[in-house]
């Protein structure tokens, strides 16, 4: 029993020890492992235990792409910093075998790849992307093949709204400098049209000028010519227009008032003219003439009584006009745009006699409505112009064997800035003129109460009021010019026009006979259209809205009948045969 009891606490024992054992290994394997991973992770962008890193340690921030650190050897050159640069990014660089020496950077910090190559080369050395490289030269050799002749290349640009001429100027600041570099310019296009003159136009017609847009071939290097291109890309826009309403407004008020008594005295010779010729009687007389005015209108009244005769005219005159012009134009930025509505006055300026003949000189007078302006639209909304509005009548008036214009005008010539969209009032003119003409025997026409006897008078007033409005709209589209409301405008006024005239007149039956038959197309009721069409034409033979109105109606009900019309019939037989003619 003694030996059983030692072998158990035998057994006991050397299970204990390896259980020892087990725990000891235990510990020492945990504790290596929790030893690492409590030692700290270098840091390849701090220093530690106070001193410096490995110079040739670098971190790069993969987010942004920025160099966050970048340290090079004492001793290194340009080569061994491109190197580790290329490394770092992950780019191909490529330097010429010229390319060394001693860099001059020992770190950078947070810098993008072109300003740590940049800093890497110096003043130097000179770099360029070509395609996936990068390529490194010295000063020398990048001068040598930027200036190389067989790079230079040309490059035709076409023009649309600017001249080439003004493109060409613009352009001739980016060019190399190089002698063989150059900007070509297409012919100038002719400016302006002609208005004719005489019996004939007299327009030159362009004659054989190119018809193209106009265009600038450049022929410099691609780096040049690439900004030639974008100089043009910025300058070469559509212009903005600018639609301008002129408002003229002139009223005048004229009130004259006229009032005089002639009389005759002591049965002399008596007064003439109206009412009737009182003639008789003898001896010293005494009258009064010139104060009544017996022709003309007004009140007229004459008398005689005994030895007394007398003609007594009152006249009162008043003239009230009231002009509104509402003149509109549409016109480019910078470019003047002009407008008459009016009537052209020909008088003979001029004579010239000879011995054998006799020429005279005729001008013209514009008169009517008249708006001359140019405008120049900034960015801010707001248009500064140089305008000249002008509204004036005029009349002959004969001087000996010729007749001369008198011209009565109201006109303003000025230079505003106005904003898009707002009326301003460019100027006014208020005049009041009172006058008054007094006639009378002297003394006896001051005479209080009889002294009207012994006098007449003319009293005039004039009243005069000129305003000038206007208003811009900046224009980007065509569309915003309102033709389309203009369009309707016209329309409702030539309807107003026709519905005018008399209720048996041919234009106006053929016009609602057209009227009903397009009614009666919307509505598909064809059969009666064409009933219509048909009384329109037979009212109108060349009527066009309703021959395509017909043809239409035709195409869809009956093509057959429509190819037997004997405009289609000829018109199909013409494109048949038009190839033979042009073999002729």
């Amino acid at each position: 029993m003694y030996q059983d009891k030692t072998m158990n606490t035998s057994i006991t024992m050397r299970r204990g020890g390896w259980l020892c054992a087990i725990v000891l290994l235990g510990f020492a394997v945990g504790y290596v492992p929790a030893a690492q991973s409590a030692a700290p992770a270098p840091d390849l962008n701090a220093l530690s235990n106070g001193e410096a890193i490995d110079p040739n340690q670098a971190a790069l921030d993969q987010a942004s792409g920025l160099i966050k650190f970048i340290a090079f050897q004492k001793d290194s050159n340009i080569k061994d910093g491109l190197r580790l640069l290329a490394a770092l990014c992950k780019k191909n660089i490529v330097p010429s075998s010229r390319v060394d020496g001693p860099l001059t950077v020992s770190r950078l910090y947070n810098v993008s790849f072109d300003d740590a190559l940049t800093a890497i080369l110096g003043y130097g050395f000179k770099y360029e992307q070509d395609g996936d490289f990068v390529r490194v030269y010295t000063a020398e050799e990048y001068k040598q093949i930027k200036e190389d002749p067989a790079r230079m290349v040309h490059k035709v640009i076409t023009l649309h709204y600017i001249t080439a001429e003004d493109a060409a100027k613009l352009i001739q600041p980016v060019l190399s400098g190089a002698s063989a570099a150059h900007v070509t310019t297409s012919t100038k296009a002719e400016s302006g049209i002609s208005a004719g003159g005489g019996d004939t136009l007299s327009a030159g017609g362009g004659g054989d000028q190119m018809a193209l847009n106009d265009m600038v071939v450049v022929f410099d290097y691609p780096e040049n010519v690439a900004r030639a291109e974008e100089i043009v890309q910025q300058v070469d826009v559509r212009p903005v227009q600018i639609l301008i309403e002129a408002t003229i407004m002139s009223a005048t008020l004229t009130e004259e008032t006229k009032f005089g008594i002639d009389w005759n005295l002591l049965n002399g010779v008596s007064v003439t003219g109206f009412p009737i010729n009182i003639i008789g009687g003898q001896g010293t007389y005494a009258e009064t003439t010139g104060f009544a005015s017996l022709a003309g209108k007004g009140l007229k009244v004459g008398f005689s009584s005994d030895n007394v005769q007398a003609i007594i005219t009152a006249l009162e005159t008043v003239a009230d006009t009231t002009l509104l012009a509402n003149p509109k134009i549409l016109a480019v930025n910078k470019q003047e745009g002009a407008v008459l509505i009016g009537k052209k006055i020909g008088y003979v300026s001029q004579t010239t006699q000879t011995q054998t003949s006799t020429t005279q000189a005729v001008q013209f007078l514009e008169t009517g409505t008249r708006l001359v302006f140019r405008p120049y639209i900034a960015d801010d909304g707001y248009i500064r112009m140089d305008i000249y509005p002008k509204d004036s009548r005029a009349e002959l008036r004969s001087v000996g064997d010729t007749s001369i214009p008198d011209e009565t005008t109201t006109e303003l010539r000025t230079n505003v800035i106005v904003r898009d969209g707002e009326t301003v009032v460019l100027g006014g003119l208020f005049r009041d003129r009172v006058s008054t003409n007094r006639s009378q025997v002297p003394v006896l026409g001051n005479l209080p109460f009889v002294g009207a006897v012994f006098r007449g008078t003319q009293d005039t007033v004039d009243r005069e009021e000129v305003i000038i409005l206007l208003t811009p709209h900046i224009i980007g589209e065509p569309a915003q010019s309102g033709g389309e409301a203009r369009a309707n405008d016209i329309r409702r006024k030539r309807e107003g026009a026709m519905d005018g005239l008399q209720m048996f007149d041919q234009a106006k039956m053929a016009e609602e006979a057209y009227a009903k038959a397009s009614k009666c197309y919307l509505e598909g009721e064809l059969g009666s259209a064409m009933f219509h069409l048909k009384l329109a034409l037979m009212l109108r033979p060349t009527y066009l809205e309703a021959l395509r109105l017909r043809e239409r109606i035709m195409a869809e009900t009956s093509p057959e009948e429509l190819k037997r019309l004997n405009s289609v019939a000829e018109e199909e037989v013409n494109q048949r045969e038009a190839p033979s003619w042009l073999r002729r």
